[in-house]
Order: C-alpha cells, then sequence, then structure tokens
C-alpha cells in the first residue's frame, strides 16, 4: 500500500488501513511493550489499546514516520501509565499484607457494627420503656444514671433491663449472635 494511500484511508477512518497497520506493526508494538511491562497478556492488551487509540484520534498525519511517532509514543505512554499503576496497586497490596492488624481491625468493626444492628432491631420490638432502658444502658449509662434521667427508681430500672434482656436473648437466638450479644453485657 502505497504511503499516502495509508495516510488518506486512516483519515478517512477505513478498514483497510488498519488491518494494514496491524499486521505490519503488531509484532514491533507488541516486541516494545513486553521490554516494558515483561508479560505477554499485559502487552497484548496495550497495543490493543494503541489501536483503539488510533482509532479514536482526530490527527490527520502528514507523513509515515508521524504515523509511527504517534504509535510509539502512545504505547510509551501506554506502558509507563501501567507500569506507575503497578506500581501504585503492589504498594498498597504491601501496605496490607504488611498489617494484619488493621484487617483484622476491620473485620472486628463489621462485625460489631453488625451486632449492634441485629441488637438495634430488636430493641425497636420492645415496650417504650424497656427500649429507653436498653438503649440508654447501650450508651453507656449506670443503673442510677438511667433511673435519675428517666424519673424511675432504680429497682424499675433493673426490672426493665432484666425482662428486656430476657426477650432480647429469645429474640436474637435465632441469628445465632444471642452470646455475643450477652457478652456485650457482662
Amino acid at each position: 500500500m502505497e504511503q499516502n494511500d495509508l495516510l488518506s484511508l486512516i483519515s478517512q477512518k477505513h478498514n483497510d488501513a488498519f488491518r494494514y497497520l496491524y499486521k505490519n506493526y503488531y509484532i514491533a508494538l507488541k516486541a516494545v511493550a513486553n521490554y516494558y511491562t515483561k508479560n505477554e497478556d499485559i502487552s497484548e492488551d496495550l497495543v490493543q489499546d494503541v489501536f483503539i487509540s488510533l482509532l479514536d484520534c482526530k490527527t490527520r498525519f502528514s507523513t509515515i514516520n508521524d504515523l509511527k511517532y504517534f504509535l510509539y509514543a502512545a504505547l510509551k505512554n501506554k506502558c509507563l501509565n501501567h507500569l506507575r499503576n503497578q506500581k501504585v496497586r503492589n504498594k498498597y497490596q504491601e501496605h496490607l499484607l504488611s498489617s494484619p492488624d488493621e484487617t483484622d481491625n476491620y473485620w472486628e468493626h463489621v462485625l460489631k457494627e453488625d451486632v449492634y444492628a441485629s441488637l438495634y432491631t430488636a430493641i425497636q420490638t420492645l415496650s417504650p420503656q424497656c427500649r429507653q432502658v436498653m438503649q440508654l444502658s447501650l450508651e453507656g449509662k449506670k443503673l442510677t444514671e438511667i433511673a435519675s434521667q428517666l424519673h424511675i427508681s432504680l429497682d424499675t430500672v433493673k426490672e426493665y433491663r432484666s425482662d428486656s434482656k430476657k426477650k432480647l436473648l429469645r429474640l436474637l437466638k435465632k441469628q445465632d449472635i444471642a452470646l455475643l450479644i450477652q457478652w456485650l453485657w457482662i
């Protein structure tokens, strides 16, 4: 194919021109990509991305050298971006692997929040007085503080709390978190 014909067909986004370029430059571009990435599959993907970029390109190339420069420059940029992104991914993975405490704390926090969500839902089924006692208890208030805040006797608070715990344990036993709930009130 003549250079001028090729450049004209590329500017017209003609399939024959792209097939010709792919056939003639794919192997060389892949070799360059493989030099950077050291991975055949990634190299193939990056070269494919370069040809897609060429399809999307609005530039009208005046010489075949301009076209070649575009292909190799686009490939180099894609390889460097890939390596930069890979470096960030590797650094993040290394950080996660080197700090298992954070991962353990994360799952501990998720479990704790799940238990509290189930408990809160179950508390909503209690009578209004029992619900208030249990919510204040979960907030860490002492029994005397709850009695004072709700203007009820300490014995009434103890009775509401005891009755509520029994009802909640029955409700939550079905969810296999009753032991965790008991642990919260030790």
